[in-house]
């Protein structure tokens, strides 16, 4: 009986410990055409502000990285989301490090146009103009559609 009570307590510090961990999203398996980069890797960074999504209708939704725990952020990374329901892949990333944005049009994982900010600011909204089916996201039966397999439920 003891065992048992000394197993369960192991138990619930072990499970405890591992929600203390900073959230890191799982590693793209997107392998991108020849000539084209695979957008920065987020999973070497940790995750500093929440993903949920709690207003309706399309949004853009920014996250903020760093390399460590505490530190300044090192990319934030630009979402849509519609009607809480964030997509699996950012359509923009800003790091901060070197100035420069990673544009995903199509939002596949890979890289359609980069560039050079001299100002260590960016209007995600600038860019909605540019990406495939934005204007569409939370049109009918598309959200229906794409909720499947394109966004991830975030409560």
């Amino acid at each position: 009986m003891l065992a048992a009570v000394l197993c369960l307590s192991a138990l619930l510090v072990l499970t405890s410990a591992s929600f203390a961990r900073p959230f890191r999203y799982p590693a793209s398996s997107q392998s991108c055409r020849l000539g084209r980069q695979p957008m920065p890797d987020l999973n070497a960074l940790v995750l500093r502000s929440s993903p949920h999504v709690v207003s309706t209708g399309r949004l853009i939704n920014g996250l903020y990285y760093s390399e460590g725990r505490t530190g300044p952020h090192a990319i934030t990374a630009f979402y849509m989301a519609c009607d809480r329901f964030l997509e699996q892949k950012p359509f923009l990333l800003m790091d901060f490090r070197s100035h420069q944005f990673f544009l995903d049009k199509n939002r596949d994982g890979c890289v359609d146009a980069t560039g050079e900010l001299l100002m260590p600011e960016i209007d995600p909204a600038d860019f909605v103009p540019t990406l495939d089916g934005a204007e569409q996201l939370c049109n009918g039966d598309i959200t229906s559609q794409r909720q499947l397999n394109n966004l991830l439920a975030v409560r």
